[in-house]
């Protein structure tokens, strides 16, 4: 389900602060800059499409976003940014000394660990249509020296698997919507994988065929998968092997070649999603069996075995001592 913002709503006196916020939640923190903000008109769409974040963005006043050392000290998740221009006005991408002019059908990455600039809307009052997506870099099957030689470079959509990638991406966020939550997973390795083949041919690159590569990119997949469904208790190596259209046997063999076990790795997910809320001041007025209901226990008596055979203490009493620990700090 996408979720519709849009920011001619918003009172003009507050839409700066509005922005800021709005980016650091959809994104990462950033500095946002214009001369518009009293006219600015942008609709933002995002949506979730399996590990994949996809925002589509359509707008009528040129806006430039910065990642600085201030903002990356704020927040630095290890993530890989994309910007697809659809069509109308270009867009421009600059980090670590390149900078890529990107029109219609184009697309230039970026990395949100270290400083970059975006300037949207380069073309006087053209509107702007453009989709960015956003995923960790662990997905693709490229190094991250060859992912940096690919920062802030134009993909141009050249015929064949060029211009493939592009309206893919584009057909994806246009009915993204559609799908359900199996068939996202699916179409987001599937985008992730005819991604990964454009990069690699933008590097000259062979490393996704290597068996070693798609193997990590799957497991990594299947995780992000797991992490979003945490909260359903129907989650179970059947649903999430069904999700990625792998055999249960080969599920169970990626795990078991991290020394892992499927049901272990969700167990322990769960344990320290529920670790973390019972820690969690802002939600101490939160029951314990609410907050093992969040996280897929459906039994409060099953919740309080595995956590005491986690951590050493009933859920009630470790909120207890989480809480005694923090006051004390002050």
């Amino acid at each position: 389900m996408s979720t519709l913002i849009r920011l001619e709503q918003v009172p003009a006196s507050d839409r700066f602060d509005f922005m800021q916020d709005l980016a650091a939640r959809t994104w990462v923190p950033m500095e946002c800059r214009s001369e518009h903000w009293a006219d600015m008109s942008v609709d933002f769409r995002a949506s979730g499409l399996g590990a994949m974040q996809v925002v589509v963005i359509d707008g009528k006043s040129p806006i430039t976003v910065c990642r600085t050392p201030r903002t990356i000290s704020q927040a630095d998740p290890d993530l890989l940014k994309m910007v697809l221009v659809c069509g109308g006005n270009s867009c421009v991408v600059e980090q670590d000394g390149r900078q890529a002019y990107v029109s219609a059908g184009e697309f230039a990455m970026y990395d949100t660990r270290r400083p970059y600039q975006v300037t949207c809307g380069v073309e006087g009052d053209q509107p702007l249509q453009m989709m960015t997506f956003m995923f960790p870099p662990s997905l693709l099957p490229l190094s991250r020296s060859r992912l940096r030689d690919l920062t802030a470079t134009r993909v141009t959509p050249v015929a064949g698997l060029g211009d493939l990638t592009s309206q893919f991406l584009l057909q994806l966020a246009r009915d993204i919507d559609q799908y359900s939550p199996a068939e996202a997973a699916r179409l987001s390795s599937a985008a992730l994988e005819v991604l990964a083949m454009r990069l690699a041919r933008e590097l000259d690159a062979c490393e996704w065929g290597t068996p070693e590569a798609r193997r990590h990119a799957l497991l990594t997949s299947v995780q992000a998968f797991i992490r979003r469904n945490l909260g359903d208790p129907e989650l179970s190596p059947a649903a999430i092997a069904a999700a990625h259209h792998i055999s249960l046997r080969s599920l169970h063999q990626l795990f078991h070649d991290e020394g892992l076990t499927v049901a272990g790795w969700i167990r322990q997910q769960r344990l320290e999603r529920c670790r973390r809320d019972l820690s969690d001041p802002a939600l101490a007025h939160r029951p314990v069996a609410a907050i093992a209901g969040r996280w897929g226990y459906s039994s409060a008596g099953d919740f309080s075995r595995a956590f005491r055979a986690a951590h050493g203490l009933p859920p009630a009493e470790y909120r207890r001592s989480a809480r005694v620990v923090k006051t004390s700090a002050r």
